[in-house]
């Protein structure tokens, strides 16, 4: 394209000397004429040029299509699936629990107890653990005082007891607590001395969070499956 206007005006300049060599003497209308002449020619030929320019640049310069936009595929999401753990399945421990729970009943029955009130109250205390053992040294799945069970193993059953077996746990727990019930007459009131100790609950009555241990353990013995 450089090359081709180059030589455009080249060519416009060989014409303007030759015209102005040969004609320098004409006359002035005459030289007027050839002027407008002149131009028109140059006109004519910047018209050409720059029709020509346009076509090599379109030709050379390609103005790319617009593409079409990329979109997110579409569809639904896997669904996310979670299993439950089927709440029967054996869990750590639950043939010990059982036996515990049998130990308890039995225990129960031995002394004249509501099994139920029996395993309510070991619960509350302990969550049947024959291994808990509280800041003051009670022990089991009834949480029995060593200092009591010492006196209330041979007092209540004519023997002494080891209260670290779950057996010996049960049955001196079961006995102190139905001492308690012929005392006083009372379920309620049993409970509370097993909490609270008798002495005090005579003294006393029931302290604030007796009530509540009694209660609590009330309300438990109601839905207890012996």
């Amino acid at each position: 394209m450089g090359e081709a206007l180059l030589t455009a005006a080249t060519t416009a300049l060989t014409v303007k000397g030759a015209m102005a060599g040969a004609l320098g003497a004409a006359a002035p209308e005459l030289q007027h004429g050839l002027a407008a002449t002149k131009d028109a020619a140059l006109a004519q030929s910047r018209t050409v040029l720059d029709q020509a320019t346009s076509r090599v640049v379109g030709a050379v310069v390609r103005v790319p299509s617009p593409s079409p936009r990329r979109t997110a595929p579409t569809g639904t999401a896997p669904a996310i699936t979670s299993t439950t753990p089927d709440p029967q399945e054996a869990r750590p421990g639950r043939s010990t629990r059982l036996m515990l729970r049998r130990i308890l009943r039995e225990a129960a029955i031995r002394h004249q107890l509501d099994p139920k009130l029996v395993l309510a109250l070991s619960y509350w205390e302990s969550g049947w653990d024959q291994s808990l053992v509280s800041q003051t040294g009670a022990v089991g799945l009834m949480q029995v005082e060593p200092a009591t069970a010492q006196e209330a193993g041979p007092a209540l059953l004519g023997r002494a007891v080891d209260i670290n077996d779950p057996y010996d746990n049960a049955d001196v727990g079961a006995a102190i607590l139905r001492e308690n019930l012929d005392a006083f007459k009372d379920p309620a009131m049993a409970l509370a001395a097993y909490y609270q100790g008798p002495t005090s609950l005579r003294a006393n009555e029931m302290f604030p969070d007796t009530q509540q241990y009694v209660q609590g353990i009330l309300d438990l013995a109601t839905r207890m499956n012996p």
